[in-house]
């Protein structure tokens, strides 16, 4: 934040978001299953919370700050799972994400300015590369799970054998390979130690002189070994060699015994074991590029898609070895608690990229002057709960909580411009609630006598002028009607606000003390 905080009048906007959520809520719950809306608006209200901690200089905030927005994120999508129909789906999203687009531009904004660092885009970027690493790890533990590859790894290990002219010749190859790697993991080494003790350094030595480049090697070494390569594989070179080793009483067995296997295993652990410290050093100058010049902040920014999958994946592995399964095909069982998780990412990524689509659309409309940036979540969640109540309508929802709904949209829209003008030209903290107080007064009571209008139209007037009006041409005139007040009010309000900025309480009670010196004189 600058020095002034140009945030929306805390009163009005605190008002426009308390307005939004109660009146979405009301109206929601009177269409669809409580419960459905009730997990809706709690993940909404979960992200909103994530935007505020977000926009925050400390890094704890911000963590738990992320971890908000995903678990919102996922809410939402537990709330999709939830619905039986599409309708049902519209209403539980429409109404809560109305209210949470007014809460979070009365608490932190939605579209953050041109030159400020906009935490929830670089959140919700980041978030999706980390989840779909995540994805790519809970698939890849979901085939493991349902093959068992741990003890298909076991099996091939103990009954791993391989013709000993074979093997003779691949260890060689493998010996080969691993003093190729040691020039390469002695400088990592190097890397990760940059001062080295006495032993390390002797041991660093030693390395070296096992080492040795691709081109140091002799070529009539690398031309042998070729040439093995090509024979080992023929039946003819094969039997020739066991009939060699059977030509060799004690030694000829003890041989078949050691290069059908044995010897290959360590070796391969070895080779295992430096092509990981390659490995590690990779992922960490990758880690290191990703990070940035502020590694924490971007930390605590992907703490929540860090923490989600991880947990994910720890639930699974420990239901797993607990033996409890759950049958993903008719011969696999184990890996349904991977898939799980699998599902739960991937509904997590859709909610995020959602969510960063919608960002993207306000601020493309800010950016192209069709919004303006202070009043965007105001006017995008007053116009979703404006059309949602039409929606509402068209289900059978009371003519009351249409005239309510559509009043409430503008209300919402009002309050939140006053308070955004306010902010920015005050200050979040300026002292102007008498102001605010009369603003919000004067527009609740013209809506409300539009309201009590159109309900005196509606249940006096039309009977008695009308008597055999029919359900269907009562139910369209009334929200006929209501909407053409309903705009009218709007346009009066609009004729009827002032040019001038709002005044501070210092500014009135200024005004207050030097009314009697004017009378003086």
């Amino acid at each position: 934040m600058t020095e002034l905080d140009s945030r929306p009048a805390a009163s009005s906007a605190a008002l426009a978001g308390t307005v939004a959520v109660l009146v979405s809520l009301a109206l929601a719950v009177a269409v669809v299953d409580p419960i459905l809306v009730l997990t809706g608006f709690v993940g909404g209200l979960c992200i909103a919370a994530g935007v505020w901690a977000l926009r925050s200089d400390t890094h704890d905030r911000i963590a738990g700050g992320s971890v908000a927005v995903v678990i919102g994120a996922g809410v939402f999508c537990g709330t999709a799972l939830l619905a039986t129909d599409y309708w049902s789906l519209v209403v539980a999203l429409g109404f809560p994400l109305a209210a949470t687009l007014v809460v979070i531009d009365a608490s932190s904004g939605l579209v953050p300015p041109t030159d400020a660092t906009d935490e929830l885009t670089a959140m919700l970027d980041e978030s999706f590369v980390v989840l779909v690493v995540g994805i790519c790890a809970t698939i890849v533990c979901a085939v493991a799970a349902a093959v068992r590859l741990p003890w298909v790894l076991v099996r091939v290990v103990a009954g791993f054998s391989v013709q000993p002219l074979v093997g003779f010749v691949t260890l060689q190859v493998g010996v080969l390979l691993a003093l190729l790697l040691l020039d390469r993991v002695t400088e990592t080494l190097e890397s990760w130690i940059p001062a080295p003790t006495a032993t390390t350094d002797r041991t660093l030595g030693r390395l070296d002189l096992l080492g040795t480049s691709w081109w140091d090697v002799d070529r009539y070494v690398k031309a042998a070994v070729g040439l093995q390569l090509l024979v080992a594989f023929v039946p003819t070179a094969q039997g020739l060699f066991d009939r060699f080793l059977d030509s060799l009483p004690v030694l000829g067995s003890a041989l078949r015994v050691v290069l059908s296997g044995p010897l290959h295993l360590p070796l391969v652990a070895g080779l295992l074991a430096l092509l990981s410290i390659l490995v590690v050093e990779r992922l960490r100058q990758w880690l290191l590029q990703w990070l940035g010049d502020n590694p924490g902040r971007l930390l605590a920014r992907q703490t929540g898609s860090i923490v989600l999958p991880v947990v994910l994946l720890l639930g699974a592995l420990v239901l797993t070895a607990a033996g409890v399964t759950r049958r993903v095909a008719p011969t696999y069982t184990g890996g349904g608690h991977y898939g799980s998780a699998t599902v739960v990412l991937l509904g997590v990524l859709v909610s995020v990229v959602v969510l960063r689509g919608l960002v993207t659309v306000l601020s493309e409309l800010v950016g192209a002057e069709l919004l303006s940036r202070r009043v965007a979540g105001f006017a995008a969640g007053s116009g979703l709960l404006f059309v949602m109540t039409l929606l509402g309508a068209e289900r059978g929802l009371a003519p009351i909580l249409v005239l309510v709904g559509s009043a409430a949209a503008l209300l919402v829209w009002d309050a939140g411009a006053h308070a955004s003008s306010i902010g920015h030209q005050l200050g979040r903290d300026a002292e102007t609630t008498d102001s605010e107080f009369v603003h919000v007064t004067g527009t609740a009571a013209v809506l409300t006598g539009a309201i009590l209008l159109v309900m005196l139209v509606r249940y006096v007037l039309i009977p008695v002028a009308v008597p055999t009006t029919s359900a269907e041409l009562s139910l369209s005139s009334v929200v006929a009607l209501g909407l053409v007040l309903l705009a009218i009010a709007a346009f009066t309000l609009a004729l009827n606000a002032h040019d001038g900025g709002p005044r501070t309480s210092s500014d009135r009670s200024g005004t207050r003390n030097e009314q009697p010196a004017t009378d003086g004189d």
